[in-house]
């Protein structure tokens, strides 16, 4: 019996009586994983099954999805080189209707109308200047200040389709746009508003670096078109909030991070809402972090 028909094979008892045999079908098609979910979700549509097969295979879909999520994003976790890639996991999990090959085209058409225009003579400044053209004035990014605690101003996906989104996901782009023209601009998980550090050509900007304050030549606020702010500023904003000094708030961050906020987002947009399920897979990802 080949995978394919050992798989319908199993889907078809899915709706036995005995919770035992469940069991052991359960167990069966989740250690498959992922190759399973074609043949449930086909079934589950399917006329001829009851409540009861299809609440299981809808509950098995579930399942093996987030089962697949944690084992990916923990792996990334271990190594999260590439910041991208663990927001692409979360992405495609919490907001699948933007597939990952688009997010990379467009970010890919973003930078051939950056990469042009760059050369090596260009102040640290006049590149900053060169990419906000590019983002907020061709491609129209904009914070969307409306509904700011809209889920999908956290998902990434629907920021590079939509153009709209929160500090966190302008800020995401902001930094794989950089990475890709190796501009060393970083993350700065600032409480309240996300923000983004262009660091020093001389200090290696590799994720485990332990920065220092004075590795930042000046920050940039996504949100607001890539405004471009000074140390002071950040002194200020944080005696605004009544926040003491931590050096942290002043040097880049994490890959994990991002990610982490990123997750914690989106479980304060959905504080209020009916879906337990996201709610509850929020919480698990979350988990992974500790």
């Amino acid at each position: 019996m080949n995978a394919q028909n050992e798989i319908a094979a199993l889907v078809k008892l899915l709706d036995d009586p005995d919770e035992l045999i469940f069991d052991q079908i359960r167990a069966k098609l989740m250690e498959i994983g992922p190759e399973c979910i074609p043949l449930l979700e086909k079934a589950s549509f399917e006329d001829n099954y009851g409540a009861l097969f299809t609440s299981r295979a809808q509950h098995l879909i579930h399942e093996i999805g987030l089962n697949k999520l944690k084992i990916d994003h923990l792996k990334w976790l271990k190594y999260p080189h590439k910041l991208i890639d663990g927001v692409t996991q979360l992405d495609q999990y919490f907001f699948p209707n933007v597939t990952s090959n688009f997010i990379h085209h467009e970010i890919k058409e973003m930078i051939k109308d950056i990469q042009p225009y760059i050369h090596l003579n260009m102040t640290p400044i006049e590149k900053v200047k060169l990419i906000n053209q590019v983002i907020y004035e061709i491609y129209k990014v904009k914070g969307d200040k409306k509904n700011y605690h809209d889920p999908k101003n956290s998902s990434f996906g629907h920021l590079i389709q939509h153009k709209r989104g929160n500090p966190l996901t302008i800020s995401i782009l902001y930094i794989e746009i950089a990475r890709l023209m190796n501009i060393p601009i970083k993350g700065i998980n600032l409480p309240n508003h996300f923000i983004v550090g262009y660091i020093k050509d001389d200090i290696s900007i590799d994720n485990m670096t332990q920065f220092k304050r004075e590795d930042v030549l000046f920050y940039i606020n996504p949100f607001s078109k890539g405004v471009i702010l000074k140390h002071s500023d950040i002194d200020d904003f944080l005696k605004e909030i009544r926040l003491d000094y931590n050096e942290y708030y002043f040097t880049p961050c994490d890959h994990k991070d991002i990610t982490k906020r990123m997750l914690t987002n989106l479980i304060y947009s959905y504080r209020k809402s009916n879906n337990t399920q996201i709610k509850n897979d929020l919480k698990a990802i979350l988990e992974l972090y500790k």
